[in-house]
């Protein structure tokens, strides 16, 4: 939608300004005839280029780096505005009371700003789109579809529910992969102090002792040398590799393959398609029982999710659905989608109760995601603690292996 900057006064003689993204003129009049005010001048503003899809990525995350605003500091916003709004107190009067108690300036900045349009006579779904790195496409379209159907007052609770369900989810992956990431950077540290410090020590005593060295130490000793020398082009070299990577992983067909194959690693593919299907399922189960229409709830949903391949599979779905097939019918036509979600969404669709069905699918591939994790955890910790022991083991005895020859040769 075209851009349109307004001055307009209310009919107590107030005049105020301000810029607005509508259909058309008739649109913004309209809005401003709705909070009393009569347009003094309209201009369309041509709206910026837009960005492919690299650069409107690289800039929301330089925002979110630069300004962070934390998942439960939305979900804190999402619970004061749903509990205000139920209690009957005004939008407006809502936002500017939330934006004061703030503790979070960038966030004060976009609530104030939010509120100002919604004076201007915007809508807040229309509002909160300008704010992509803070308001994402579900956050937008529940609000819009709560705006449209006149349910606000649901969908915010449904909202504030999804958020703190996402957190908790996040909050268990981090504490089990918290171990062993410590585990594995002590790890490394130990092995970096070992090889680059005492290690060359022991060096300069065997140069000046002379003595013939095994296999092993020559090879350790030979190792820690050429790190030593070459440690910062290594650290450089590591970085280009690194970012080579991110720049190919950037592009949509390599994207899209390692999509397709780290669902097809043993062990770990099957947890992570799970995870992606839990979230799906209670994405697409919120977005249904606010009203929104099926195939716009699938290509919302279907956007959330971080897999390209699984992308690409919900569009063909979508297309299948839009000639007449049932949801079923679209998911069983891939193998991506296992036999328990089909017939789960099968006998939603019979009973009428597929936003209930698709809740219970994803608390079912939840509670099994969790299973797993906490299975994986405690079989990954001991084997961790095994391989770095031997590491470890191995580097001392090429480290002390001529001494023991020594002592076997007095």
């Amino acid at each position: 939608m075209p851009f349109y900057t307004y001055k307009a006064r209310e009919f107590n003689g107030k005049t105020f300004s301000g810029i607005m993204d509508v259909e058309n003129e008739d649109a913004l009049i309209e809005r401003l005839h709705r909070r009393d005010a009569v347009p003094l001048n309209i201009n369309i503003v041509n709206a910026p280029p837009k960005r492919s899809s690299f650069f409107e990525k690289l800039k929301i995350g330089i925002k979110r780096t630069t300004n962070p605003i934390r998942l439960h500091e939305i979900l804190m916003f999402t619970h004061q505005l749903s509990a205000m709004f139920s209690s009957g107190i005004p939008l407006s009067r809502s936002l500017q009371s939330i934006a004061i108690d703030s503790k979070n300036k960038h966030l004060q900045e976009i609530i104030t700003e939010i509120y100002r349009s919604i004076e201007a006579g915007e809508d807040l779904s229309q509002a909160m789109s300008r704010y992509p790195e803070v308001f994402d496409e579900l956050y937008v379209n529940l609000i819009r579809s709560g705006e449209i159907s006149g349910t606000l007052a649901i969908v915010l609770p449904q909202l504030v529910s999804y958020i703190e369900r996402y957190l908790e989810v996040r909050g268990k992956v981090k504490a089990a992969i918290t171990y062993p990431f410590v585990i594995i950077s002590f790890a490394i540290l130990v092995i970096a102090f070992l090889v680059l410090i005492i290690v060359p020590k022991f060096g300069i005593i065997y140069n000046r002792l002379k003595a013939p060295l095994p296999l092993p130490t020559k090879i350790l000793l030979t190792g820690s040398q050429l790190i030593r020398q070459n440690f910062f082009a290594m650290i450089f070299l590591s970085l280009m590799i690194l970012f080579l990577l991110y720049l190919c992983f950037q592009t949509e067909r390599i994207e899209f393959l390692w999509d397709r194959a780290k669902l097809r690693i043993p062990i770990f593919g099957p947890l992570v398609l799970k995870s992606i299907f839990a979230k799906f399922c209670k994405t697409l189960s919120v977005l249904l029982q606010s009203g929104l229409p099926i195939i716009q709830s699938i290509q919302i949903a279907s956007n959330t999710l971080n897999n390209r391949y699984l992308q690409h599979v919900l569009e063909k779905c979508n297309l299948s659905i839009q000639k007449g097939a049932s949801i079923s019918e679209a998911f069983a036509e891939s193998s991506a989608f296992p036999d328990l979600l089909i017939q789960m969404v099968s006998s939603g669709e019979e009973s009428g109760t597929l936003h209930i069905m698709l809740e219970k699918t994803s608390n079912f591939y939840q509670q099994q995601v969790n299973s797993t994790v906490n299975a994986l955890t405690s079989i990954i910790e001991p084997i961790l603690i095994i391989i770095i022991g031997v590491i470890v083991a191995g580097i001392a005895i090429a480290v002390f292996l001529p001494i023991f020859k020594m002592g076997e040769a007095l």
